[in-house]
């Protein structure tokens, strides 16, 4: 079923092309009254945010959206490169976590550094002038 929808959706080009052509699979997602086509738009909305043409990649949108596509068909419909993908994403979703975390760390100790060169900047200079008192006192 994947690599079919693989060929059923539409090859677009360029940033408008391809938000055009999300608008219109997310309309049918939304308000389609045949729970099939709504699943395969939803299918195909998550191939469209992993192309690797399309200007603004998105995966955990296309995460989201094969969890909407997992949720209307039955399992015996899920393929083993559906389920290939969505372990995919999945493990693309945790390692986006770990990697905010990671810099949200950098962010504190890179903070902390700056707080740190400012200190020694102080002491440097305070030591200057201790260094200054003691020659004048000699």
């Amino acid at each position: 079923m994947v690599s079919c929808s693989l060929q059923e959706l539409r090859r677009p080009e360029g940033e408008k092309e391809f938000s055009l052509e999300i608008s219109r699979l997310e309309k049918l997602a939304r308000e389609d009254p045949k729970a099939s086509v709504r699943a395969q738009s939803h299918l195909q909305l998550a191939f469209l945010y992993v192309n690797y043409r399309n200007p603004q990649l998105n995966y955990t949108r296309a995460l989201q959206e094969m969890e909407s596509y997992l949720s209307l068909v039955p399992a015996r419909a899920q393929t083993d490169d559906f389920q290939n993908w969505l372990a995919v994403l999945k493990e693309v979703r945790k390692l986006q976590t770990s990697l905010e975390k990671v810099q949200k760390a950098n962010k504190s100790l890179s903070d902390e550094v700056a707080g740190l060169k400012e200190t020694i900047g102080r002491l440097k200079s305070l030591d200057r002038q201790m260094e200054e008192k003691r020659r004048l006192t000699k």
